[in-house]
């Protein structure tokens, strides 16, 4: 497969290697949350946290994103978008589909407002499953204040009419954010690729396809070449509203592989910040920074323990850590305050969270 980081989150699980919530600072917000995926502020201050999902009762027949070999999967709508409320009150307001997937649960991925409307990507689907995509897995959705979730535009099909990275049929849209144009961007993990998508009427458009990225060890979905696959993760603007893509790298994670890069209006792409590691998402603060969250460092004894940090990227691609020995992060928002929301144990099974750092998106 081309997007290796579901099997890195699987890892996690198969290890044991969630760990209790001893995290730098910060005050807990949520707790009990299954691989927490995404996050996103209102203008009203209350925070949305999508997470990963049970799976359910139908079983598909997929392939196993660890082996390679067939499996069996469990599907269902157990993927939660769930409101927290300033005063801490949380709300389930929406149900997304989950599949896990021997050791991975993919489920819903980020959330983003537009427009004051509640968008997030949904799921992941292949070639080699068996059978119809089930409804709003590879998509991009639109969540209403009743919780009715709707298809705005459906990335996989845009990858088995495209295949723009021409290897297996593969869309896990992942990353997404809102573009100073009015339109939804979206990092597909699995495409390799940018998108860039009409809310109005779904209609996506590609903007940039991702290279592999060197690496150690001859890929058999790259030719042999020794590169690890990009996975795009995150979707952020520069100052020009050119499109920043955080890249993680495939297995074997190599630290210091991970960038982001910038993609000119022509689809061009240069490195804007480099010697990162296991990137998994970005967003700019009220102020007008860039933050960016660091997984893990990975080593040949796996995914490390409490080895996840949030750096701050300057205009020049300079990197300040502000925060080490987070417990497998993946996701940051950022109020109009300032306050920092991070998820943590977001990597596997139960076990998930979000933290809250006040003020550290003002300093």
């Amino acid at each position: 497969m081309r997007s290796q980081f579901r099997t890195l989150l699987g890892l996690t699980m198969v290890l044991g290697l969630a760990v209790a919530f001893a995290q730098p600072q910060g005050e807990m917000v949520a707790t009990d949350l299954v691989a927490p995926m995404g996050l996103a502020v209102d203008d009203a201050g209350n925070l949305f946290v999508v997470d990963s999902g049970t799976g359910g009762d139908e079983e598909i027949n997929v392939v196993d994103n660890n082996t390679g070999q067939p499996a069996v999967g469990t599907f269902g709508n157990t993927s939660r978008v769930i409101r927290i409320a300033p005063d801490g009150t949380m709300t389930v307001v929406a149900n997304l589909p989950s599949l896990v997937n021997g050791p991975d649960t993919e489920g819903g991925s980020r959330l983003a407002f537009l427009n004051g409307e509640l968008y997030a990507t949904s799921g992941i689907w292949k070639g080699p499953f068996e059978g119809d995509p089930r409804p709003l897995m590879g998509a991009v959705v639109r969540i209403g204040d009743d919780g009715q979730v709707v298809e705005v535009a459906n990335t996989y099909a845009f990858e088995l009419a495209n295949n723009p990275d021409p290897n297996i049929l593969d869309s896990h849209p992942y990353g997404l954010a809102a573009g100073p144009d009015g339109m939804l961007y979206v990092a597909d993990a699995g495409a390799n690729a940018v998108l860039k998508i009409d809310p109005a009427t779904g209609a996506t458009t590609l903007i940039a396809v991702l290279p592999g990225v060197p690496g150690p060890l001859p890929n058999a979905n790259r030719g042999g070449a020794l590169e690890m696959d990009p996975v795009p993760t995150a979707v952020a603007f520069d100052a020009a509203g050119n499109p920043l893509v955080s890249l993680l790298a495939g297995f074997p994670f190599v630290p210091g592989s991970s960038k982001v890069v910038t993609v000119a209006s022509d689809g061009a792409l240069s490195d804007f910040a480099t010697g990162l590691t296991m990137t998994t998402d970005m967003q700019r603060a009220p102020d007008g920074q860039l933050y960016a969250v660091q997984m893990a460092i990975f080593t040949d004894r796996g995914p490390t323990p409490n080895s996840g940090r949030l750096v701050r990227i300057a205009d020049d691609g300079t990197v300040t850590e502000l925060l080490t020995g987070l417990s497998f992060p993946t996701a940051v928002a950022i109020a109009a305050n300032g306050d920092v929301y991070l998820t943590v144990n977001g990597a596997g099974g139960p076990g998930g969270g979000v933290i809250k750092y006040a003020g550290l998106g003002n300093q």
